[in-house]
């Protein structure tokens, strides 16, 4: 790039970010956040940003929490000492398995030097780093690689610096501008820049620190990298409208762990943030402690695992909110998997630094709110009997639009667990590169798209309606019409108008998903349109199920029962239609019966489902004919 084309695009990003150029340039190293220096708090500044490598160690010390958690990252120190570095090695198209192993490594081994000491572990880190530094790039085709690796170099750069020997800090330095900054100006690659989603957040903080650790090594391009960054990552606080997240819960650790990180390194390095938080996004805190469940799961709508993990950045959030509660659950879940189930993983140190700076210890206190609901691209309603128990009731009703970011085919869907069963889940998302090297084309979210002939992400798995086979509408959003909230008499729930959804074959579609008593009730209110349809309702299920001779499905599971039993009326009350057919459906494509019973949908590309079976039901309406299918999910003998 010219500089006459840097100097005028430089010029027109920081028109737009005048309130953040007021820093003229980083603090010393190490200025990521930590620093060496116990500077003291701005005055009037109600954040304590200034956080010393002593205050952290001082924490780690005080408190029993981040005392086990420091454990666990020594631990894997120790074992990885003796390992090789890591090879440019790809799975599929991406480099990022490896990048992600290079971020670990490097944080994790720089943490554990300036926490502990103990010089082997700064050598191991540099000779990662130096490995990393000889690829011949990292992969800007898919930048996420080259966001995640441009961050762990910029770690260990800026927290080993002082150990680094001079021809050290010169190649990791050229590596991090070479390979992950001037990457960056290639706008092909860099689309990262223009979007909502989770890549604004992760290769915008890539490329912030990757700026702030060489800043010294070119300053001007260094300026323009980062207010260049911060100017995008505006959008990515969109993502937070309605206090949600679109791509469901792991996405949610994903993007808000890098959103997380970006923020609090900016902070560190200039002693002042970037003025880009919401409200929204600081309210989202509360849909990812939502959206794990008291078995030990998550709501794992969109392409989520089904398995919670310990989201940890809901500590920097405490530190921003005040509310202890945010880490109730999420210590639960590191504790009880032996601090082994974490969210992006390799960012964990940060866990330790937010914790020890907020000041808390390990009382966090038990929520007190059972219910929640949140609007945005993706509305879903949540309420929760109590979080203290596994066997707790929980129930996931969500709207949303089928052709955003990483959603499912899954509009008016419900999760559903009580006395420790998840009586109906949400199968989640299938491995990326299982789908793309069998040739499906994944991320076409149009009508006709082979996205949706996927098993766990197309219609035929989740707990909705389907009509004469076809998908429902994918460009329409879903929202709540109505909800019932646990105060209110007799229900809990939540309800959806879905008739855009179905405009291909009905006239009207409306669901209302509640508890009573109990007892789960999906209410579904349909009119046909101009032909004859067949109706399909399913629901996914860990239990196992067995037709009853009444028609009726027997759920059992660790010894609890639940009985699935569906009604059919017309538009008045009192006239019965014909008795819906029930059914159970396998999960899992069988070579020897591919169309078992109506599952041609199934193909040998989808993973397997074990431990799960598709219970449901089907019925014909005439044209025009309205109808009201009513199905419980009680406690039945």
């Amino acid at each position: 790039m010219s500089s006459i084309r840097r100097g005028l695009l430089l010029f027109f990003i920081l028109l737009g970010t005048a309130a953040f150029a007021r820093a003229q340039a980083p603090g010393p190293h190490p200025r990521l956040l930590v620093s060496d220096e116990e500077r003291g708090q701005d005055e009037g500044y109600h954040f304590q940003n200034e956080y010393s490598l002593k205050d952290l160690q001082r924490g780690v010390a005080g408190n029993p929490v981040a005392r086990q958690a420091d454990s666990v990252i020594v631990a894997f120190c120790d074992a990885v000492l003796d390992k090789p570095p890591v090879t440019r090695t790809f799975i599929g198209r991406r480099l990022l398995g490896t990048s992600r192993e290079a971020l670990k490594r490097i944080f994790w081994l720089s943490y554990t030097y300036r926490v502990h000491g103990g010089e082997a572990y700064a050598r191991k880190a540099i000779d990662e780093m130096l490995a990393v530094s000889a690829f011949s790039d990292w992969n800007p085709a898919h930048f996420l690689d080259v966001g995640e690796m441009t961050m762990a170099l910029a770690i260990g750069y800026d927290w080993l610096y002082d150990i680094m020997t001079p021809a050290e800090r010169e190649t990791v330095a050229r590596a991090i501008l070479d390979k992950g900054l001037k990457p960056a100006m290639n706008e092909k690659d860099a689309w990262f820049y223009n979007v909502e989603i989770n890549w604004n957040s992760v290769c915008n903080a890539g490329m912030v620190y990757g700026a702030l650790a060489v800043w010294e090594k070119d300053p001007g391009f260094c300026r323009l990298m980062l207010e260049k960054s911060l100017e995008s990552n505006k959008l990515a606080y969109n993502a937070y409208t309605g206090g949600g997240y679109p791509e469901g819960y792991n996405y949610w650790g994903y993007g808000t762990s890098f959103q997380v990180m970006l923020e609090a390194g900016v902070e560190s390095a200039f002693r002042q943030t970037t003025g880009n938080i919401t409200p929204d996004f600081l309210a989202s805190s509360e849909f990812i402690r939502f959206t794990s469940t008291p078995a030990g799961n998550c709501y794992s709508f969109s392409d989520s695992y089904r398995k919670a993990t310990g989201q940890y950045m809901q500590a920097w959030m405490l530190s921003r909110t005040g509310d202890p509660t945010l880490l109730y659950p999420e210590i639960g879940i590191m504790e009880s998997t032996g601090y082994k189930r974490l969210c992006e993983e390799r960012l964990f140190p940060m866990f330790i630094i937010s914790l020890a700076k907020s000041g808390r210890h390990a009382e966090t206190g038990v929520p007190e709110k059972h219910h929640y609901r949140c609007e945005g691209t993706t509305p879903i309603f949540v309420y929760r009997s109590g979080w203290t128990s596994r066997n707790d009731t929980y129930l996931g009703i969500k709207g949303g639009l089928t052709m955003s970011s990483h959603s499912h085919c899954d509009q008016g869907s419900f999760y559903f667990e009580s006395d420790g069963v998840t009586w109906a889940t949400d199968l989640g998302m299938q491995d990326y590169n299982s789908l793309e090297t069998a040739g499906v084309d994944l991320w076409d979210m149009t009508q006709d798209s082979e996205r949706w002939s996927v098993f766990r992400i197309g219609p035929f798995s989740h707990n909705i309606l389907t009509v004469n086979g076809h998908t429902p509408k994918v460009n329409h959003p879903a929202s709540f019409s109505h909800t019932w909230m646990p105060e209110s008499a007799g229900r809990i729930g939540a309800e959806l108008d879905l008739t855009d959804l179905y405009t291909e074959d009905l006239d009207s579609c409306k669901r209302a998903v509640y508890l009573q008593d109990g007892n789960l009730s999906i209410v579904d209110c349909l009119q046909a349109g101009d032909s004859a349809c067949t109706v399909r309702w399913a629901m996914c299920t860990e239990a196992e199920a067995t037709l009853l001779p009444d028609g009726r499905i027997l759920l059992q599971a660790d010894g609890k029962r639940r009985i699935l039993s569906a009604s059919l009326t017309g538009p008045a009350t009192t006239r019965k239609e014909p008795a819906p057919i029930p059914h159970i459906w396998p999960t899992t494509f069988d070579p020897a019966t591919p169309d078992l019973d109506g599952m041609e949908f199934l193909h040998p590309t989808d993973t397997s489902n074990p431990g799960t079976t598709l219970v449901g039901y089907t019925f014909t309406q005439q044209p025009h004919q309205k109808a009201v299918l009513h199905v419980t999910l009680s406690r039945g003998t």
